[in-house]
């Protein structure tokens, strides 16, 4: 296992050794600075009409040395609404047609949105060649460490899996869902679209999130759930699954259940992360365990998995106690209470990291949850340094 582990962070480390930025960097001679986002959202799935209604209130706040006229956000699931974004470009010249001629009902978008900023209504300018970017005028400018109030709402019309947020079915991966504002660093702001192949770049802050779904579904996310009978729930599901040793154990439905009519409304809070995924489904098996840090704090660990595959999945469980382990014993120690490894409709190589959570193919379990580390804990701009640390 340890040799696993060891190939894991290889494949990692190689980005970090010799890639290059993808265009010189600007030179500069201003201090470091990194401003603040923290988020509360509130959001209900309709897994009928697959989409995402929700209410996001954040908190900017503005460490850099110049006053803001405007912020750029990210409205990522634009990313989906047609042939014309980057995206769908993207798509089309990796020889990828599937996105290209798909059907109505099978895209994506965000819509809803009513920017307030400090309760003053917002004007909010779409990006003429990107969809999923526009600018917000603010009402006053921001002046050097101020923060403003900005809340809207918005409503998510889910894809089909053509990427990383969608849905199979009653399968849903939630990610890149929320408007959010783009870096503002000192080579100055970093809008970018959406796309398949190139990682992200964001502000760290908090998160406060509400997420109300039929009360069957199975969610792994990021941030600490609150709610204790939900907590009950997971352990439960985990004590259950654990019983079982064998395929046979677990069958092979993968069929839907219907989903209950009450409703249950999950809560996940989070500090110094600068995002949040998460992923629904009721057919999910839980497994749970724990490690020990160098530090003596203790990390749960969780995968969540369908009956496909079950049985490399259960192996999964040990890949991620030891991932924690190694990569905290190697690299530095992983900050946060929890990980998760989540079985998911991922249409976007093997899988993807997020804070705290990862969408994986079982094989690369190890390899994503290091991500945690880089780019997740370090936060580097991987658009313009690929593997490269926050500078």
């Amino acid at each position: 296992m340890t040799q696993h582990i060891l190939l894991g962070l290889l494949a990692l480390l190689p980005g970090l050794a010799v890639a290059q930025p993808a265009k010189p960097a600007r030179a500069t001679t201003a201090a470091y600075f990194q401003q603040q986002v923290n988020y509360a959202i509130d959001v209900a799935l309709d897994d009928k009409a697959h989409q995402l209604t929700g209410r996001e209130e954040l908190t900017y706040t503005n460490n850099s040395p110049a006053a803001l006229s405007f912020i750029w956000f990210h409205l990522w699931p634009n990313a989906y609404r047609d042939n014309t974004t980057a995206f769908a470009r993207q798509e089309l010249r990796n020889g990828k047609r599937r996105f290209q001629f798909a059907k109505a009902a099978e895209r994506g978008f965000i819509d809803g949105l009513d920017f307030k900023v400090n309760g003053q209504a917002a004007k909010l300018e779409f990006d003429p060649k990107n969809p999923d970017i526009a600018k917000l005028v603010l009402p006053q400018r921001l002046a050097p460490g101020a923060s403003a109030t900005i809340s809207t709402p918005f409503r998510v019309k889910l894809p089909a899996s053509f990427s990383r947020l969608g849905h199979v079915g009653q399968s849903y991966q939630i990610t890149q869902w929320y408007p959010k504002p783009a870096v503002y660093d000192r080579r100055g702001w970093h809008p970018m679209p959406y796309l398949d192949q190139g990682e992200f770049y964001s502000e760290f802050g908090s998160f406060d999130v509400t997420i109300t779904l039929p009360a069957n579904y199975t969610v792994g996310a990021t941030g600490e759930l609150q709610n204790p009978d939900e907590i009950a729930r997971m352990d439960a599901l985990a004590a259950a699954t654990a019983l079982k040793k064998t395929a046979k154990d677990f069958g092979k439905d993968l069929a839907f259940p219907k989903s209950d009519v009450v409703t249950k409304t999950l809560r996940y809070k989070q500090d110094r992360v600068h995002d949040f995924a998460w992923f629904a489904d009721k057919r999910f098996n839980v497994l749970k365990g724990a490690v020990t840090l160098p530090s003596g704090r203790s990390v749960t660990s969780w995968v969540l998995f369908t009956n496909k595959n079950a049985e490399r999945w259960i192996k999964g469980l040990q890949e991620v106690n030891d991932a924690l382990t190694y990569y905290s014993q190697w690299v530095g120690e992983y900050p946060y209470t929890a990980a998760t490894a989540v079985d998911g409709a991922l249409s976007a190589g093997s899988g993807m990291e997020y804070p705290m959570v990862t969408v994986t193919q079982p094989d690369a379990i190890v390899h994503e949850v290091g991500h945690n580390w880089f780019y997740g804990i370090l936060g580097s701009n991987e658009r313009d340094f690929p593997g490269w640390t926050r500078a």
